[in-house]
């Protein structure tokens, strides 16, 4: 026998995205919903037992609307397991004043398991031999982790299994410099002799391949890309433990949007080819990309970027360029059509162009002259 699990976390459910478009911040907003369908089908597809979340399903206590959280609990229903695990994380904290969990408990049913008390959770009644000790938020910020009531068992329950499910950062993959996120370290989890340990809080999933053996923790990552530090598609885990406590970890892909910060160094035509063959292949309705161009290139090609711009913004989901360090190269053509010939300007340009190793001596002295110029 073997238990199965999936792992997901910060899902963010009510997040806004205000800082895009409204048609695009539409479509973010509705794929935060459709992962969930997603995930359940995942987890039933591979008879897990146990749908599991380590914090943050909502983005945050005060205004989720009772329609939208009516709306996850209505997918989450869908899960063919044995039941649901729920821990508060710093974004949806349980202080026991929560709308929000007042509202989401009100209409859920026994399938469900709100983990936010400092006490193992046994789930004999799901006919599972599991033992789960939850280090669940109770605000959004803390110096300290919930793990101290773990660490203060004297005895566990018994169980088969013995499973920890926290929030917080973890210092392997998210350092926390303010120490503000309920800080933890893995040599501190490894202390504590669970026989796993599944994160939120970090978007990354960890650890970072797509399957492993034989580690204990590990941390879902968001389900569904969120902004543009996050640049992968999309995860979760599935989690086997058999009864020898061996244990496999499947990585798979949930996403549906994928959010890419590119930054180009250009210098010809060829080059902007390739980021066409990045940026197109593969849905590109899917893809928000915010694109950093530096280097320079000739007047032609420069002349003619706002059409590779409108074809980028028209296949892209989102499209954002920053070309302010991309630059005309200053060639002889350019030199003689724009100065009078002998003229100290024309002299100094020509005499900085021979000398090919000097480009950018060349191209500060034509910004300065046209400078003084204008």
């Amino acid at each position: 026998m073997e238990l199965k699990i999936l792992h997901t976390g910060d899902l963010h459910i009510g997040m806004k995205f205000n800082n895009y478009p409204d048609t695009i911040r539409e479509e973010l907003v509705s794929a935060r919903f459709e992962v969930i369908d997603r995930l359940v089908e995942q987890a039933n597809t591979n008879k897990c037992n146990i749908f599991l979340v380590a914090g943050d399903l909502f983005d945050n206590i005060n205004r989720i609307p009772k329609k939208d959280i009516d709306k996850v609990i209505k997918s989450l229903n869908k899960f063919e397991g044995e039941c649901i695990v729920i821990l508060p994380g710093n974004h949806d904290y349980d202080n026991g004043m929560s709308e929000l969990w007042d509202n989401f408990n009100k209409n859920i049913t026994d399938k469900f398991i709100i983990m936010n008390e400092n006490r193992p959770y046994k789930l004999k009644k799901y006919d599972l031999d599991v033992v789960i000790y939850p280090a669940y938020c109770n605000s959004k910020h803390s110096q300290d982790n919930n793990l101290g009531w773990i660490k203060e068992l004297q005895e566990k329950p018994e169980g088969r299994w013995h499973i920890g499910i926290a929030h917080g950062a973890l210092e392997t993959i998210s350092p926390d410099i303010e120490n503000k996120y309920f800080n933890m370290t893995e040599d501190e989890l490894e202390e504590i002799e669970l026989d796993l340990w599944c994160l939120g809080h970090t978007h990354i999933p960890y650890p970072n391949e797509e399957l492993v053996n034989d580690i204990k923790i590990f941390n879902a990552g968001t389900p569904e890309p969120d902004g543009m530090d996050c640049s992968h598609n999309g995860n979760a885990w599935i989690i086997a433990i058999d009864e020898e406590k061996n244990i496999e970890g499947k990585r798979i892909k949930t996403g549906r949007y994928e959010f890419k910060d590119l930054k180009f160094l250009v210098k010809d035509e060829d080059d902007f080819k390739k980021i066409k063959r990045e940026v197109l292949t593969d849905k590109p309705e899917h893809k928000l990309v915010r694109l950093t161009l530096k280097g320079r290139i000739e007047k032609e090609l420069f002349s003619n970027l706002n059409i590779l711009y409108e074809e980028l913004r028209d296949k892209l989901g989102y499209f954002y360029v920053d070309d302010s360090q991309l630059k005309v190269k200053i060639t002889k053509d350019i030199i003689d059509r724009e100065f009078t010939k002998d003229s100290f300007p024309y002299r100094l340009l020509t005499g900085l162009s021979k000398n090919t190793e000097d480009d950018e001596a060349l191209q500060i002295a034509y910004e300065l002259i046209k400078g003084v110029k204008e």
